[in-house]
């Protein structure tokens, strides 16, 4: 044997342990706030009469999942049939649509979130 060297990682491998709990902390909150942002953007859709269903909009986090979405009885149903003639300009696939459009802005805004987060 002509040498050895023994090199002491914990400090290495107690930081990457460390970055990996900020990472998923940060995704959370990264997948969150894109999630208000959806529903943000969907608030200018959504059909409106007295404001019950835009009212019912929520965003709700379980876990690694962020839901939003729209609790009224009838939510599903108005999203599902765009030929429906809403009032004021509002239209049906009020969730679906604005995140079609927006898909690069808000993958954009996850990436910056995320690393704002970190």
């Amino acid at each position: 044997m002509i040498g050895s060297i023994q090199v002491d990682t914990s400090g290495f491998i107690a930081s990457i342990r460390q970055l990996g709990k900020k990472a998923e902390n940060s995704k959370k909150l990264s997948a969150l706030d894109i999630g208000y942002e959806i529903m943000r953007l969907s608030q200018q859709e959504v059909p409106h009469d007295k404001g019950s269903l835009q009212n019912s909009g929520n965003v709700e986090q379980i876990g690694d999942d962020v839901i939003v979405g729209y609790h009224e009885p009838y939510a599903a149903r108005l999203h599902e049939h765009p030929e429906y003639r809403f009032q004021k300009g509002r239209k049906g696939k009020y969730l679906e649509d604005p995140i079609n459009r927006n898909a690069n802005v808000l993958g954009i805004r996850f990436s910056k979130s995320f690393g704002d987060n970190l």
